[in-house]
């Protein structure tokens, strides 16, 4: 009499005939592999395609056979995993591979089986995902480490260059140009560099660590400032519309016309003028636009109070009277016309005359002569 198999004497043998299948699972799976976008690209050789498919796909069929099989099934997902990410194939592309040997083994098992195998394939079905779901964490958790880690050095290496430009290594020109090198930047064409402090520098880092632009965006810090510099527009590297973004960020933004060897001073400038930058108003400082701020200030740590000279001066006036010269001076200012400051005021040029006449009789500065109109914009800023 006829003692019918049990299931699991069934699976058993099902099984062990994909052992005898593996050679074709092999070619399966290296021509099911080669259509994945990053491994059609040949960054993964052929014969290591093959050798891992023969030794995942060997090692998940031992681990569909008993449990004890599992630690090396993981430990080799692991070691892919690994080995995958110091190859510079994406997490997407590596786990589209690795899932692959489901559909494979499954198709060999429907193979084998014969019609009656029906229910215990569908009972079955669940565990061979699972066993290969298990492998493919084993070999994800293993890439995003090793990702991460590379990063970190990566990190490491990219932040030693730049300190080296910042410090006093970068005077050497063997410096700067092992720089431009390493990273494919020119040495000497203009560069823009963008400082910044509090919500401005969590700004900065963010738009230079966007992962499309890290290549040609770098970041420096130093104290309190957090910089960020770039190959200006037109100097044959494409790099983002920076200073479009710049717009929405309070930060300090200077020239090193030069290129890599003004940086240091452009650092430095770029820094003092953040220190002028509004939150309230945000948006870069720049010479062009503050510098009569940043002559004031630089003035007014050194004890030379030219806006509290002014003010004392002013101040013998009447209020009203103070604030119509304050006004007509400004906007004199500004345009160097008086008919132009009488047509922005709503009054007569012979009244704006008169203001500018009594603004010099209480200073002793008349802003019609240059040298002298420069210090009232200094004072005024």
């Amino acid at each position: 009499m006829h003692t019918p198999e049990l299931p699991e004497d069934r699976w058993r043998e099902l099984v062990n005939r994909l052992r005898g299948s593996l050679p074709r699972m092999q070619d399966e799976f290296v021509e099911r592999v080669a259509k994945v976008a990053e491994y059609s690209d040949e960054a993964v050789s052929l014969p290591d395609l093959r050798e891992t498919a023969a030794v995942s796909i060997g090692l998940i069929i031992d681990a569909l056979s008993g449990k004890q099989h599992y630690p090396r099934m993981l430990h080799f997902g692991s070691e892919l995993g690994t080995r995958r990410a110091r190859q510079g194939l994406s997490a997407d592309a590596v786990m589209s591979a690795v899932r692959l040997d489901f559909p494979v083994i499954w198709s060999t098992l429907l193979e084998e089986a014969e019609d009656e195998d029906a229910v215990l394939l569908a009972s079955r079905a669940a565990d061979v995902w699972r066993v290969v779901e298990d492998y493919a964490h084993a070999a994800r958790s293993s890439y995003i480490e090793t990702r991460s880690q590379m990063a970190q050095e990566e990190a490491g290496v990219r932040q030693k260059f730049i300190a080296a430009l910042f410090g006093a290594q970068g005077r050497l020109q063997e410096t700067r140009e092992r720089f431009a090198k390493t990273f494919e930047v020119p040495s000497e064409c203009p560069y823009e560099i963008a400082a910044a402090t509090g919500r401005g520098a969590e700004q900065l880092r963010s738009m230079a660590n966007l992962p499309n632009r890290r290549s040609r965006i770098f970041t420096y810090e130093a104290e309190d400032y957090v910089y960020v510099f770039w190959p200006e527009a037109g100097s044959g590297v494409r790099t983002p519309d920076m200073r479009a973004e710049l717009r929405s960020v309070p930060c300090g933004l200077a020239w090193a016309g030069g290129g890599l060897k003004d940086l240091p001073a452009a650092a430095r400038i770029s820094a003092a003028l953040a220190d002028l930058a509004d939150p309230l108003h945000p948006g870069p400082s720049t010479v062009e636009t503050d510098w009569p701020r940043l002559a004031r200030t630089r003035m007014d740590s050194i004890g030379v109070e030219l806006g509290a000279v002014l003010a004392r001066q002013l101040g013998r006036l009447r209020e009203d009277e103070r604030e119509r010269v304050k006004e007509t001076v400004e906007c004199f200012l500004r345009s160097g016309s008086v008919s132009a400051a009488a047509d922005e005021l709503y009054c007569h040029r012979n009244t704006i005359l008169n203001r500018l006449r009594r603004f010099r009789e209480m200073t002793g500065l008349d802003v019609t002569v240059p040298v002298q109109a420069a210090r009232v914009v200094v004072a005024c800023s």
